[in-house]
C-alpha cells in the first residue's frame, strides 16, 4: 500500500525544525496536557483521545492516563494525512479506506474503526502533528463539537508555545546570574590592582617621575575597566536565550531508554546508553539534547537491519575551551558513502531509502547538525557503506 511522501523537502524541514524548537519532553508532557485531553475525550465521546506530534521518522503518542509516551513509525500513523492537509480530517471506518484496510490496528473486532484528527497548527503555519480521537465503533461528530475540539487543539498550541517562552525566559534570567557572577569576578582584580597602586602612591615618597608612571598605571587600569564592562554588556546583548533547565546524564540515560527501547525492540534491535559513571550527577542545560540524540537514535533505528546493535555513549569532557558533553551513537547499520558525507557537510539534501524501503531525505540529520551549530558545537560522521556508522556530537557546557 503506498504511504504519503512530503510534498516539498524545504516544507517538512521547516515543519520538524519548528517541532524541535518547542523542546518537548514526551515524558514530561502527560502532567501538562491530561486534563485538555480528557476533556477532549468527554467532548468527542470516542474510547480514546491522545496528542500525536510527528517528527521526521516517529509518531509520539500521548495519552491522558499514561505517562509513557507510544512510539509509532510515521509511515504507520494515521496523523500524518492530517498534518499534510493541515485540516480537520474524519473517517468513519478506517477499514473500509484503502490507506489503512491492510493495517493491524483495523483488523478483527478490537481493530480500530473511527478516527477523527484535529491539526495543531502553529501560528506560523507549520502543523507539528494532531489531537486525536478514536473508536472501535463507526461514528460521526458533529460540526459544533469539532469546534470544540478545534479550541482546545489551538489552547494546546498555545501551552506549548507559552511554555518555550517561559523556559526561554528562565534561561535568560540564568544567563543574567552568570554574567553577574563573571563581572564580579573580572572587575575584582583591576580594582584590587588600582586600589593598591593608589595606597603606595598615598604612603610613599614618590619622585615626579615615579608620581607620573604610578598614575599612568592607575589610568591604564581604570580604562582596562570600561573596556572589560563594555565587553561584558555587548556580550550580555547578543546573547542567545536559551532553556535553564537541567539534566544529568544518568538521567539522559534513563529518558533515552524510556524514549526509545519499544522502538528498537520492535526491530530486534539491541539498543544500549551507557553514561561514564564518574560523570553521572554532573548537571547540564538539557535544550535541544532530545532533540539531538532522539533524531540520532531514530535515524540509526531506522537504517540499521534487524538484530543489529546501537551504542549510544555520553560523557563529559575537558578540552581547552572549557567542559564539554560528548555524545556518541554508533550502529550496525547500511552505513554512509563518502559523497553521502560530503552531502551533508555540504547540506546537500539527498533521498535515502530505510531498511523496510520507507523513504527520508536526511532531514533528522540536516536538523540536528543546525541545533549543534546554533549551540555552538561540532558533529562528525564517520562510516563506509555496509560499515555501520558512527556519530560523534561535542556540545559545549557553560
Amino acid at each position: 500500500m503506498p504511504t504519503t511522501e512530503t510534498k516539498s523537502v524545504p516544507s517538512e524541514f521547516q515543519r520538524i525544525r519548528k517541532l524541535s524548537e518547542l523542546d518537548l519532553d514526551y515524558l514530561e508532557l502527560h502532567e501538562e496536557v491530561k486534563n485538555l485531553l480528557e476533556l477532549a475525550g468527554m467532548i468527542a465521546e470516542t474510547e480514546t483521545s491522545m496528542l500525536n506530534f510527528l517528527d521526521h521518522h516517529t509518531q509520539w503518542s500521548v495519552y491522558p492516563d499514561s505517562p509513557q509516551p507510544e512510539p509509532t513509525p510515521r509511515e504507520e500513523s494515521v496523523c500524518n494525512y492530517t498534518i499534510q492537509n493541515k485540516t480537520v480530517l474524519e473517517i468513519p471506518r478506517l477499514d473500509l479506506d484503502q490507506r489503512f484496510a491492510d493495517k493491524d490496528f483495523v483488523k478483527g473486532t478490537k481493530g480500530l474503526k473511527y478516527y477523527l484528527g484535529i491539526p495543531l497548527n502553529l501560528d506560523s503555519g507549520e502543523s507539528i502533528g494532531a489531537l486525536c480521537m478514536v473508536d472501535r465503533s463507526e461514528m460521526h461528530t458533529t460540526q459544533k463539537k469539532i469546534k470544540a475540539l478545534g479550541l482546545i487543539a489551538e489552547e494546546i498550541v498555545d501551552k506549548l508555545e507559552t511554555r518555550k517562552k517561559l523556559n526561554e525566559s528562565l534561561y535568560s534570567l540564568s544567563e543574567a546570574v552568570r554574567i553577574k557572577n563573571q563581572v564580579a569576578h573580572d572587575v575584582r582584580g583591576p580594582i584590587n590592582g588600582i586600589a593598591g597602586l593608589a595606597e603606595v602612591v598615598e604612603s610613599e615618597e614618590l619622585s615626579e617621575e615615579e608620581m607620573r608612571e604610578y598614575f599612568k598605571l592607575i589610568k591604564d587600569s581604570g580604562h582596562g575597566i570600561l573596556n572589560l564592562t563594555t565587553e561584558i554588556l555587548e556580550s550580555g546583548k547578543a546573547a542567545k536565550v536559551f532553556k535553564s533547565r537541567y539534566i544529568n546524564l544518568s538521567r539522559l540515560e534513563e529518558k533515552l531508554l524510556q524514549l526509545y527501547h519499544l522502538s528498537a525492540r520492535t526491530k530486534h534491535i539491541d539498543l544500549r546508553v551507557i553514561a561514564n559513571p564518574e560523570k553521572s550527577t554532573y548537571l547540564f542545560p538539557k535544550r535541544k539534547l532530545l532533540s539531538i540524540m532522539g533524531n540520532l537514535i531514530s535515524n540509526a533505528i531506522k537504517f540499521t537491519p534487524e538484530n543489529g546493535k546501537i551504542i549510544v555513549e555520553l560523557d563529559i569532557k575537558n578540552s581547552e575551551n572549557g567542559r564539554q558533553i560528548e555524545m556518541k551513537v554508533s550502529d550496525t547499520g547500511l552505513g554512509f558513502s563518502e559523497s553521502s558525507i560530503r552531502d551533508f557537510y555540504n547540506d546537500d539534501l539527498r533521498s535515502s531509502v530505510g531498511i523496510k524501503g520507507e523513504k527520508g531525505f536526511g532531514l533528522g540529520l540536516k536538523l540536528v547538525k543546525e541545533m549543534v551549530h546554533d549551540l555552538d558545537g561540532q558533529i562528525k560522521i564517520t562510516s563506509g557503506l555496509g560499515e555501520g556508522t558512527k556519530i560523534e556530537v561535542r556540545l559545549p557546557l557553560k
